[in-house]
């Protein structure tokens, strides 16, 4: 078997962005390619074990994980002010959202796939602690241990994906409701300089993205449009055929804010609503 040409390697090495990530994880698969090593699985285990490390500095940074509600002070740590590899890999996945609405809101069992990565990286410093015991072991042996480890890897790095994917899900109704809110609460001046009456009927949040997040915020960007009735002149002008009326849709752009604590009682973030009605003067509307 070549591990290079497994499909599930190509989807593990889409997980890391950075390059020297993608290096390590080249050089590791290529290593352990070579058949003739007696060591190959031992040189494998040490790279991606290190691998692991690197990724979820990179991903979970010791200040942040420790501004998290969640956090627990190890004492089992050389350094006072450590972190765990499980609380690495938990902060990967959920950041500083509260256990309780990843697990009851976003249906995500951190705990678990955590718990299976920590138990794969004691599974790969054994090869290097133990290494009689695994110089030379059986090539299909050898497979097996490496597609477990890729496996393991492809479940946090997905679970990741999959915490950012629901969390927006969850967020994009409430997004709408905040954005509606706004502008059906109040007429906003880029739309109510376009006609004598300029009234909101419809309100479509189309993207919404995470900026950052951090232990205390979540900020988010979105963009969509609003639907608007343009009336120039009274009812009465209208009954009377002497006034107009038209319907127009415009981009509409906007940023959004949250607490950790409550993820989802989404605000607009003050003074960022834009109305893009550039249209309605390319357009020529103007009565």
């Amino acid at each position: 078997m070549s591990l290079a040409e497994e499909s599930l390697t190509s989807d593990v090495r889409q997980h890391f962005k950075v390059e020297i990530e993608r290096k390590i994880f080249d050089a590791a698969v290529l290593g352990f390619d070579s058949e003739d090593n007696p060591l190959r699985l031992n040189n494998f285990a040490f790279a991606i074990r290190e691998l692991g490390r690197i990724w979820l500095e990179h991903l979970a940074p010791k200040d942040q994980i420790r501004q998290c509600a969640w956090f627990v002070q190890s004492t089992e740590l050389r350094e006072k002010d450590g972190v765990t590899r499980a609380q690495r890999a938990k902060f990967a996945v959920q950041g500083p959202l509260h256990d309780e609405f990843v697990r009851d809101t976003l249906h995500i069992d951190v705990d678990t796939t955590v718990k299976e990565y920590t138990k794969l990286i004691d599974r790969l410093s054994s090869f290097g602690h133990d290494i009689e015991k695994s110089f030379g072991i059986p090539p299909e042996n050898a497979e097996d241990e490496a597609v477990d480890a890729l496996d393991t890897f492809d479940r946090l790095a997905t679970l990741i994906t999959e915490r950012h994917e629901s969390l927006l899900s969850e967020a994009a109704d409430a997004a709408k409701d905040a954005l509606a809110d706004e502008l059906f609460g109040e007429v906003q001046s880029e739309l109510d300089i376009l006609s004598t009456h300029s009234t909101v009927e419809g309100v479509h949040l189309e993207s919404l993205t995470i900026t950052s997040i951090d232990s205390k915020r979540i900020l988010f960007e979105g963009d969509g449009s609003v639907d608007v009735r343009l009336q120039y002149g009274s009812d009465a002008d209208v009954a009377r055929d002497d006034g107009v009326v038209s319907h127009n849709s415009y981009p509409i752009d906007c940023k959004f804010e949250a607490d950790t604590e409550h993820p989802l009682e989404i605000a607009i973030t003050s003074g960022s609503l834009h109305i893009n009605t550039e249209s309605f003067y390319d357009d020529g509307e103007e009565f």
